[in-house]
């Protein structure tokens, strides 16, 4: 079974979802909740979230997609990071490390 890494808000969070990351909530420079990779919420963890006011958060799904439709998507983001980068001097190691991360973020 294939799974895909998404980032929603917590307003869409739901029980049993899985953490894709780790989330850490930062409030004012202290760490207030963490939670590890691979977490399953719990009724207690939505009440946490909302108190320590998280805002988006990573999650693990079955992906549902045909091998087609993830080429397919695959191909247009490649096309987007692309067209977002066009004229940057990618020779530059700073710029084009950005490149290379915002890629992988854009095609996963």
């Amino acid at each position: 079974m294939r799974t895909r890494h998404r980032y929603i808000p917590i307003s869409d969070v739901q029980v049993g979802m899985t953490l894709g990351a780790p989330l850490n909530v930062v409030q004012r420079g202290i760490l207030s909740l963490t939670l590890p990779d691979g977490h399953v919420l719990t009724e207690e963890n939505m009440g946490q979230l909302g108190a320590h006011a998280a805002e988006f958060m990573c999650i693990t799904e079955t992906d549902t997609r045909s091998d087609e439709e993830v080429a397919q998507d695959a191909t247009r983001a490649t096309a987007r990071v692309r067209q977002i980068f066009d004229g940057a001097d990618l020779n530059d190691s700073t710029l084009a490390t950005l490149f290379d991360q915002v890629l992988a973020y854009r095609s996963a």
